[in-house]
């Protein structure tokens, strides 16, 4: 019966329920929307000690819920909620589920409160109506949405202030978000809705601010660094990307205590879990890449062939190793604004992402094509995939001492 289901994509019960119901959004989710994003930027702008995490997680799931209903509501068809592909510059995910990225707690809220910060910062900056970019911004716009909500109850900026250009190449994202903000009375705030490619948008005026995630752990697989590159240029030289610095960075773990050991007993892995004896273990080897807008700006690239771009990183060399295997790792750190980080194992974005192609004083059983084989002393060059599935690649380099 399930195949059946979805080979002829029928509406779910959610969905059928308000088509019968009729065509008007009841108000009771226009105002349920407003409250809980209301008391959920209340929690995290305030920087309270005594605030709890599962607090604050509580708080998410209520918005989900209820941005979960208006996306029903908004009848995407079922086979543009799982829509899932691969484009010029990475992976699309499908738009069912970037729903629950609402639900990482400190990526959500890192980035509420900075970008809050931000737009205080370019108000007195600019003294003008401030134009924000928020590409890839999935159906829920999550990184802006809650502090939209919370502007419109308490005026602390009006639509006056701020237009909005949303943009994403899902358009089942688009036919979401386009409904979550008409119930949501926050039209006022946008410029534009736009179902396209980031990397194709022409801007028409100033851009104050770019509110840009589209990373997965280890800063793989999605189109991020295209995308940031391509915003980087269009923005006002005295402008503010949002986030300022991902860091990544190289290290050498053991990977049984790193990856298995410290879960034994916890649910899954998180900043609350996560056990600092591991970090002890680790052996750091040295920073990749740090992208920033400096960065961005002066980017170079390599043209392989008309499908293949690559951007050189660092050059590290292994130190001698001793006891027991360890394999490299690429750690995230992520300076949104100012003060405001989000550090390894707080979000989905910021876990660890081991390379297990890289062969270090050793040779698999079970050897693949694409595997690396490298020694201590040996120097390793890092490159940065644009295109396909974005991702590092490490090349054994002559030594040059």
């Amino acid at each position: 019966m399930a195949e059946i289901e979805n080979s002829m994509a029928l509406l779910r019960d959610s969905e059928l329920r308000k088509f019968i119901q009729g065509s008007d959004t009841p108000e009771l989710e226009t105002e349920v929307m407003h409250a809980n994003s209301c008391r959920f930027t209340e929690l995290v702008m305030n920087n309270r000690t005594d605030v709890a995490y599962s607090e604050i997680e509580t708080q998410l799931t209520n918005m989900f819920k209820t941005f979960e209903g208006v996306f029903d509501f908004a009848r995407v068809p079922s086979e543009l909620r799982t829509r899932r592909f691969i484009h010029k510059t990475g992976v699309a995910i499908s738009p069912q589920h970037c729903l629950h990225t609402i639900k990482d707690v400190y990526r959500v809220s890192s980035f509420v409160r900075a970008v809050d910060r931000a737009l205080e910062d370019n108000r007195a900056k600019f003294g003008e109506k401030l134009h924000i970019v928020y590409p890839a911004c999935g159906p829920l716009a999550p990184l802006l949405l809650p502090l939209l909500c919370s502007y419109k109850a308490t005026g602390k900026f009006t639509e006056d202030d701020l237009e909005i250009t949303f943009i994403d190449i899902q358009q089942g994202a688009i036919m979401s978000l386009t409904e979550i903000l008409k119930v949501g009375g926050l039209e006022g705030y946008v410029k534009e809705i736009l179902h396209i490619d980031a990397t194709d948008y022409c801007y028409s005026s100033k851009i104050h601010m770019v509110i840009l995630e589209a990373m997965q752990h280890g800063f793989s697989r999605e189109g991020h660094l295209s995308i940031a590159h391509h915003f980087a240029k269009m923005l006002d030289k005295e402008g503010t990307f949002l986030p300022q610095s991902v860091k990544i960075n190289a290290v050498l773990v053991n990977p049984q205590n790193e990856f298995v050991e410290q879960w034994h007993e916890v649910e899954h892995a998180s900043r609350q879990n996560v056990n600092p004896e591991i970090f002890k273990d680790r052996l750091p080897l040295g920073e990749i890449i740090d992208v920033n807008l400096d960065f961005l700006r002066n980017m170079q690239m390599i043209e392989v062939d008309q499908y293949t771009k690559i951007v050189p990183c660092s050059h590290i060399k292994l130190p001698e190793l001793e006891g027991s295997e360890k394999i490299l790792t690429f750690c995230t750190e992520i300076n949104v604004y100012k003060d405001e980080n989000l550090n390894e194992y707080e979000s989905g974005i910021t876990h660890p992402l081991p390379d297990l192609s890289i062969c270090i004083n050793f040779i698999p059983k079970d050897k693949k094509p694409d595997d690396l084989y490298v020694v201590s002393g040996d120097y390793l060059g890092f490159f940065y995939r644009m295109n396909g599935l974005p991702g590092f690649l490490v090349t054994r380099e002559v030594d040059n001492e």
